[in-house]
């Protein structure tokens, strides 16, 4: 079943609206949440987790992220249909066949999950990057990715994977993916705990997993993106 839905960039976010209220896209959480335990995908009412995010409510999601969400739409709902993501445009098709002008490539999935890991070029280095809308900011977890680039402000920044992070310095990098050149402001990933459900910092953490970076959704206006879960392929085009 196709299915559009009206997809909006807000505070650094990707939203859509559901029968259950405003639903944050977050391609980087393996499971979806609702305040009620239900939401309609696709025409479709699914259980899921009552309430919050790993052991964090919606009131403070929404606090940290300055706007109301009442849902987390996940990757076990995601990864059930193709997704067409037009950030430019507003829509995202869910269900439909891949329009003509991608050309597919595989990626891979973090471990023991359907979060998307593509292969990129960083900063002229090759780089394993975890694709997490859910994401306000990049993270890199080896300083070589910052090579000759200019230090700009730092930010601060929440995860409920990690608590509370306040970045000193940031760093707008360049990466290519899938032939397209793209740019992401990224912070160094934390080293030290900062309140979250994990018992081990955001640096350690993806570094065990060989994961080079973290993408949020930021760089996304500018291309359209095909993900095909279930044959793990990926496309950008303009």
């Amino acid at each position: 079943m196709v299915c559009t839905y009206k997809l909006y960039l807000l505070n650094r976010h990707l939203f859509v609206d559901l029968p259950e209220g405003r639903a944050l896209i977050d391609t980087g959480a393996p499971f979806s949440s609702s305040t009620t335990g239900r939401l309609t995908w696709q025409n479709q009412n699914h259980g899921v987790n009552k309430g919050g995010y790993m052991g964090f409510t919606f009131d403070k999601l929404s606090a940290e992220i300055g706007v109301q969400v009442d849902a987390l739409l996940g990757m076990d709902l995601l990864a059930q249909t193709t997704l067409l993501f037009d950030v430019a445009h507003r829509t995202l098709t869910a269900g439909d066949e891949m329009p003509a002008g991608f050309k597919t490539q595989p990626y891979e999935l973090a471990p023991m999950s359907d979060i998307p890991l593509f292969a990129v070029t960083l900063n002229g280095h090759p780089a394993r990057v975890l694709w997490d809308t859910g994401a306000q900011y990049g993270y890199v977890t080896d300083r070589k990715f910052l090579t000759a680039r200019k230090a700009e402000p730092g930010f601060k920044d929440f995860s409920p994977m990690f608590g509370d992070m306040d970045i000193p310095v940031s760093y707008t990098l360049p990466f290519t993916l899938a032939g397209h050149d793209l740019l992401e402001r990224f912070g160094e990933a934390p080293d030290v705990l900062g309140g979250g459900v994990s018992p081990v910092p955001m640096g350690p953490f993806l570094r065990a997993l060989d994961i080079d970076a973290i993408i949020g959704p930021s760089w996304m206006p500018r291309v359209k993106v095909w993900l095909n879960p279930m044959d793990q392929t990926f496309a950008l085009a303009v």
